[in-house]
C-alpha cells in the first residue's frame, strides 16, 4: 500500500523504533524461470509462437515492448532467421521510447516518495505523452524532457536527500541496467537518478537515427523446429530468453531478468537505515515485481 513503490512488491521489514534491523523483498506476481514444458513436467501444452509473444508481453506490464521484442528475437533465432536490418530501426525506436517512458514513471514514483507533487505530476504527464508518440512528437517533447532534468538539478535539498541512500555493498554482483551504470558513480540513489536521466537523453538521440517506432511483430517463421537465444536491454537492464521451437510452436523456455538479481540487494540496502531512507533505497532500484523471476 506504500504509494512510492509498485503494487505486487512485498517488503518484510523488522523495525526497532524507526530503524530497520532487517528486511527482504519478494514478488507476488512474478513468473517462473522455466515455462510451457517445464522441468520435470510430463503433461504440457505447446504454445503457438504468436500466443507466446502476447503472453510474455502481457506478463510484463512495466516493459511490454521490451519483452515482446525479446520473444520475437528468440523465436526468429530458433527459426534460423538472421537480424533484419529493415525493421531493426523501428524495433529499436520502440524500445528506446519505452525506456524514456519507463524512467519517467520511476521519476513519478520518486516524486511521491519525496513529497514533490510537481515532479509526480510533470513526470506522469510526460510519460503518457511519450508512451505512444511518433518521432516528430518525441522531438517536440525533447525540450520539456531536458528542462525536467535541469529543474531536478536545481531542486533544493534533493542531492542531500538521495546522496548516500541505497549505497551498494562492495560485493554486489550481477548488476544490470541503470543500477550497474550508476555503480561506478557512487552507487547510491543520487547516482541512479542521474543515470536514468542520462539514459533518457541517450534514448532521444538514438531515436533520431532509428526508424519510426513500431510495436515489434514476428516475421514469418513457418513450421520449423530449433532452439534460440536472445538478449534485450530493457529499461531495468538485460533480460535473456532461450527457448525451444517444435513445428513452429514454443515447447519450452527459460527467462532471466535484471530484477531477479536486483531484488536480492534489498536486505543490505535497508539494514540499519531509518524507515524513510530504507524505502527510498528500495525505490531507487526500480524493481518491477512482474520481472522478478522465481
Amino acid at each position: 500500500v506504500f504509494p512510492g513503490l509498485p503494487g505486487g512488491l512485498k517488503l518484510t521489514l523488522t523495525l526497532d523504533g524507526d530503524g530497520v534491523t532487517e528486511g527482504r523483498a519478494t514478488s507476488l506476481v512474478g513468473m517462473t524461470a522455466e515455462g510451457v514444458e517445464g522441468e520435470g513436467s510430463e503433461e504440457s501444452e505447446e504454445m503457438d509462437a504468436g500466443t507466446f509473444i502476447e503472453h510474455l508481453s502481457s506478463a510484463m506490464p512495466m516493459a511490454p515492448v521490451s519483452y515482446r521484442l525479446l520473444a520475437c528475437l528468440a523465436i526468429e533465432k530458433a527459426a534460423g532467421l538472421e537480424n533484419h536490418s529493415e525493421n531493426a530501426g523501428t524495433r529499436n525506436g520502440a524500445l528506446e521510447r519505452e525506456r524514456i517512458a519507463s524512467h519517467l514513471g520511476w521519476l513519478a514514483l520518486l516524486g511521491r516518495q519525496l513529497g514533490f507533487a510537481w515532479l509526480t505530476q510533470r513526470a506522469s504527464t510526460l510519460q503518457l505523452q511519450v508512451r505512444d508518440a511518433d518521432r516528430s512528437r518525441l522531438a517536440e517533447l525533447e525540450p520539456e524532457l531536458r528542462t525536467l532534468g535541469t529543474r531536478l538539478e536545481r531542486t533544493p535539498l534533493l542531492k542531500s536527500r538521495l546522496k548516500g541512500i541505497g549505497l551498494l555493498p562492495p560485493e554486489s554482483s550481477a548488476l544490470r541496467g541503470p543500477v550497474a551504470g550508476a555503480a561506478d558513480e557512487g552507487g547510491d540513489a543520487w547516482a541512479r537518478l542521474w543515470q536514468r536521466l542520462a539514459e533518457i537523453s541517450a534514448s532521444l538521440e538514438l531515436i533520431r537515427s532509428s526508424g519510426e517506432p513500431e510495436l515489434p511483430s514476428l516475421r514469418d517463421i513457418g513450421d520449423v523446429s530449433g532452439t534460440g537465444e536472445a538478449t534485450v536491454d530493457t529499461p531495468r537492464g538485460e533480460a535473456r530468453l532461450s527457448l525451444k521451437l517444435e513445428r513452429g510452436k514454443v515447447k519450452s523456455y527459460k527467462l532471466d531478468t535484471a530484477c531477479s538479481h536486483h531484488i536480492d540487494l534489498v536486505p543490505k540496502l535497508v539494514e540499519g537505515r531509518e524507515l524513510g531512507d530504507a524505502l527510498l533505497a528500495v525505490g531507487s532500484l526500480d524493481l518491477s515485481p512482474w520481472e522478478v523471476i522465481s
